[in-house]
């Protein structure tokens, strides 16, 4: 499942009715009333499901609404109330209910791809249960993580052309959780950096609380994956070592579109990873080119503090940023910085100068 956080547009109505007969032939009586204000406020953020195949591919599933529905049509008293209780908007409460409302998502999604198959569908977007992907902003999967952890030099050929060695064991750091902007949003060079650069990655995110994993239980504490851009100013790193400093500035931590459920990677380290800044492919790889696999950077994390659901760990930057270049290329204000991520999502995000 492809979860997402989103915010409808002020006029995030379908348009034309034709809109409405692209998701069902025949718009029933079911859905009339069925209406919360909270819901259906341009703003308010939501809990939704990102259809990637069939003719409704792109829209977004309010997955609690349309688990309300489901429970409506199954005449279970105060189906909003117990779809509040079973499925909350918010990403990070989602998680920390953990796997009952994982199948609650589920069984949300799977009744909205059923109706979207009859013939006498209820009108799903009536009902604010589906929208249409030009009526909403995708948000940051997690807008404000309990901690973002990098991990450091996790390729060998990043760390060459850095010229460090590679470590022995993984290089840790934290990154501001008020760092995080999501898709489409802006990167903002600030005015204390003249070197800000950009290091495409494959994202952790957590779904359980874990604390002393062994390698081969970890990737069961894992929630999803998400793309990531560990945005960095190269003249605050290199002058004293100011990691956290360098990584923390506000917008230096772009995340999503999407968070993938952990069912459907298979395997973590066979992903593909490319950048690009401005239409130029700046860095390509694959995952299982890390130094130290996922599995093994949360074990290490874990046995250094408790991981919380919504937690996310950065994994690594492949070779090619910047910083390497002749002469560097950093991020200028125009720019395009689009990084993907096979299997989990493209992320793209513009830049701009700071302003008063």
């Amino acid at each position: 499942m492809r979860l997402v956080t989103f915010e409808r547009h002020p006029r995030s109505q379908w348009s034309h009715p034709d809109d409405r007969r692209d998701h069902s032939d025949s718009v029933g009586d079911a859905a009339v009333g069925f209406e919360t204000p909270e819901a259906g406020r341009p703003g308010t953020r939501r809990l939704g499901a990102l259809l990637h195949a069939g003719p409704s591919e792109g829209d977004v599933v309010d997955l609690n609404r349309a688990l309300a529905m489901k429970l409506a049509f199954d005449d279970v008293g105060a189906p909003e109330a117990e779809a509040d209780s079973l499925l909350p908007a918010d990403m990070c409460l989602f998680l920390r209910r953990g796997q009952r409302a994982l199948e609650a998502a589920h069984e949300a999604l799977d009744y909205t791809l059923h109706a979207l198959q009859r013939y006498d569908a209820p009108d799903l977007a009536r009902a604010g249960v589906l929208e249409r992907r030009r009526g909403v902003r995708i948000c940051a999967p997690i807008a404000r993580p309990g901690k973002i952890i990098g991990v450091a030099r996790n390729y060998a050929d990043h760390a060459a052309e850095r010229g460090r060695e590679v470590p022995a064991q993984p290089t840790l750091f934290l990154k501001a959780p008020s760092s995080v902007i999501g898709p489409e949003d802006e990167i903002v060079l600030p005015r204390a950096s003249q070197a800000v650069d950009f290091e495409g990655e494959l994202a952790v995110v957590i779904g359980t609380r874990a604390r002393n994993l062994e390698s081969g239980e970890a990737l069961d504490a894992v929630a999803g994956y998400t793309t990531a851009n560990d945005v960095t100013a190269r003249d605050l790193q290199d002058a004293g070592g100011q990691r956290f400093t360098a990584k923390s500035c506000d917008t230096f931590a772009p995340l999503g579109p999407t968070l993938v459920t952990a069912d459907e990677i298979s395997d973590p380290q066979d992903l593909g990873i490319q950048t690009q800044v401005s239409g130029e492919i700046l860095q390509s790889a694959r995952t299982k080119e890390m130094i130290f696999p996922v599995a093994h950077i949360i074990a290490f994390a874990s046995t250094l503090m408790t991981l919380e659901p919504g937690d996310v760990i950065l994994t690594g930057t492949p070779a090619g940023v910047g910083a390497s270049r002749t002469p560097p290329r950093w991020l200028r204000e125009g720019d395009v910085v689009e990084v993907a991520v096979e299997s989990v999502g493209r992320l793209r995000n513009y830049v701009r100068e700071e302003r008063d």
